[in-house]
């Protein structure tokens, strides 16, 4: 069944991929208590090019009865040859109601910067729901929508015609697969679609897939796949990118 549920997931992540926004927390929702997680990755080059880069990720999560409370950092820098080339963050909470059984509404917010897409700042809030269409033995499947207003400041280049500042409404409509998880490895995929409002044509894409394996106690290896799409990026910004995650964390919680 995990075989199978893969190349679901590599599929939908194919054929649903892409952009920036909102943060994954598909795979952070958890049982009833209090879970989390922190884990880090590091890399190096030494020789022709000197660079280091890393990523760091944490999350809590307190659930009860009447509903889940989330909050989610993530961090990345990078420097070539002593000087810093890329960094940026995330921070994100959201409050989800869970006392009916398959619709879930919730609210969230969030603040981000990401230097390489020459983003300097953005904050958005929005509301929605979420839907379990299925969870059985191994297999879970989700959809959720929300209506998100965001702000973002820009560092654009001089020639560039694209406002340094915007503030404008987007739908975010997702699809959630998670697979396994009873034997300690889990897998799970995520496709956002977020187009503008009212101007659909402006839209942006979001893919993510996480494999993850439980090593020796709270001690656990993670690998993730993120693949975006922004069809009106600023100039100097490609139209789409990817980036794979190889971590070591440790987690505690059901």
């Amino acid at each position: 069944m995990l075989r199978v549920a893969a190349s679901v997931l590599l599929l939908l992540l194919t054929c649903a991929a892409g952009a920036e926004a909102q943060v994954n927390i598909e795979t952070l929702r958890g049982a009833r208590g209090t879970s989390g997680s922190a884990r880090i990755a590091m890399a190096g080059d030494l020789g022709n090019v000197d660079a280091v880069h890393g990523d760091g990720a944490g999350h809590l999560t307190l659930t009860r009865e009447s509903g889940t409370l989330l909050a989610v950092l993530k961090g990345a820098a990078g420097f070539l040859g002593g000087k810093r080339f890329a960094n940026s963050g995330v921070l994100h909470l959201r409050y989800t109601f869970t006392r009916w059984d398959r619709i879930h509404p919730e609210g969230f917010v969030q603040g981000d910067y990401a230097r390489s897409r020459r983003l300097d700042a953005r904050t958005l809030a929005g509301v929605g729901g979420r839907w379990g269409l299925r969870r059985g033995e191994g297999l879970a499947l989700a959809v959720g929508s929300a209506l998100i207003w965001e702000r973002e400041r820009l560092d654009l280049r001089a020639d560039d015609p694209h406002p340094t500042r915007t503030s404008e409404a987007r739908l975010s409509t997702y699809l959630n697969l998670q697979a396994g998880g009873g034997g300690g490895t889990s897998l799970s995929a995520t496709a956002y679609y977020q187009p503008a409002l009212p101007a659909m044509d402006d839209a942006r894409f979001l893919g993510t897939m996480e494999l993850k394996a439980r090593v020796l106690g709270p001690l656990t290896q993670t690998t993730v796949l993120d693949f975006r799409v922004d069809t009106g990026p600023p100039l100097g910004v490609k139209r789409t990118d990817a980036k794979v995650t190889a971590a070591f964390g440790v987690s505690f919680g059901p």
